[in-house]
């Protein structure tokens, strides 16, 4: 099965597709070799998503425990620069 894993850094972005056994979780994929060079390189927190949904356990499961079905996207997710709602307010 298909699977996409994505990271938008500030600099670098990054997509790749992979095509995976159908048990596969996410903190088995985050195992990969290119992947892994992706983290090793991350000055922040890793915080996992799922097709934009959090893998925070609590209302999706972690990433040990999370199975990836057919063409979804696993994206790692860094800090926002700039709050959103500040952003807005400064357009006024």
């Amino acid at each position: 099965m298909k699977i996409f894993f994505t990271y938008q850094g500030i600099e670098d972005k990054y997509f790749y597709e992979f095509d995976v056994s159908s048990s596969l979780t996410v903190e088995e994929l985050l195992k990969f070799e290119q992947i892994q060079e992706i983290v090793n390189q991350l000055s922040h927190e890793l915080v996992i998503a799922v097709n934009g949904e959090l893998l925070d356990g609590n209302f999706r499961p972690k990433p040990n425990k999370y199975r990836l079905k057919e063409g979804e996207r696993v994206e790692l997710l860094r800090p926002l620069n700039q709050d959103p709602k500040e952003r807005r307010l400064k357009k006024v």
